[in-house]
């Protein structure tokens, strides 16, 4: 990826579509992190005109694409919860916050009993199956046996959190509208690196990373602090491609490594910024 590529974006809202390449400008910001839980994200518009700031309503689905011109992909799937509109001298700006798409079939209500002898597995796929929801990578550390039955009877999001985490001690992340379920110490997807060529930042001078750590932490080696599992928090141009649970390399004057991605977000502006902060941890 060269540091002087043209930024490139595209919201679509309903079935309205709205790109940078042809003068609209908005913003985002779309956070990303190691967990099940569903994210919320947030955007501006400006100058939208009064007829269309009053068609962005709840529940019209939004999607965004963002990266450069000639790598663009998909950063985010999602449902409107809400927009405003405000008036900032002459100019209009419309707020909306969104969430992905898959918060309404996690919070159905599922009441099955499953045979004796049924395992985690089979569970889990025919709670999955039931609406159609997209497995992007399923799995299991474990693949739990229940001798004398399962029933699942709650949330979907709470049921799937307690077989995939408690009994099966797994990972379960929501990622691109998609389902993943795998090994918590295993890649999510690979082969990204970042470098000062490839697109890593430097920020606070020279230096193009954080480390993240307690204060009695501070006279630790970082040697030690690799050991241990603190996170580092970095940042590059932004990336499409990196998500939670990625295992990437790193390579800046200060650090040589194969890392796991924790936490991040995306950002982008026309004419601020347009990067991906990560905070990452040693993997392996």
């Amino acid at each position: 990826m060269g540091l002087f590529f043209i930024r490139s974006a595209s919201l679509q809202i309903g079935t309205n579509r709205y790109s940078m390449d042809d003068g609209f400008f908005f913003e985002f910001e779309i956070p990303f992190y190691d967990s099940e839980e569903l994210k919320s994200v947030s955007f501006k518009i400006h100058n939208l005109s009064e007829a269309t700031r009053k068609s962005i309503v709840k529940n019209l689905p939004i999607i965004l694409n963002a990266g450069y011109e000639d790598d663009v992909g998909v950063i985010f799937v999602g449902i409107i919860n809400g927009a405003s509109a405000q008036l900032n001298d002459t100019e209009w700006i419309v707020e909306i916050s969104a969430t992905a798409i898959l918060q309404e079939w996690l919070n159905t209500e599922i009441n099955k009993t499953y045979m004796p002898g049924a395992d985690a597995e089979n569970i889990l796929m025919d709670l999955l199956n039931i609406f159609g929801v997209e497995v992007g990578r399923f799995e299991l550390k474990t693949n739990r046996v229940y001798p004398r039955g399962r029933v699942c009877s709650g949330k979907m999001k709470d049921l799937l959190k307690k077989i995939v985490t408690e009994e099966c001690g797994s990972r379960m992340l929501v990622r691109d509208n998609r389902i993943v379920i795998n090994d918590p110490d295993a890649a999510v997807y690979s082969g990204v690196l970042l470098t000062p060529y490839t697109g890593l930042l430097a920020s606070q001078g020279d230096n193009s990373e954080i480390l993240v750590m307690t204060p009695d932490e501070t006279q630790s080696t970082k040697e030690e602090k690799d050991e241990k599992g603190e996170t580092i928090k970095i940042k590059c141009l932004l990336n499409h491609r990196i998500g939670a649970g990625d295992i990437i390399r790193v390579q800046s004057r200060a650090r040589n490594g194969i890392y796991q991605v924790v936490s991040g977000v995306h950002r982008g502006s026309p004419d601020g910024e347009w990067c991906t902060e990560l905070e990452i941890r040693p993997a392996g």
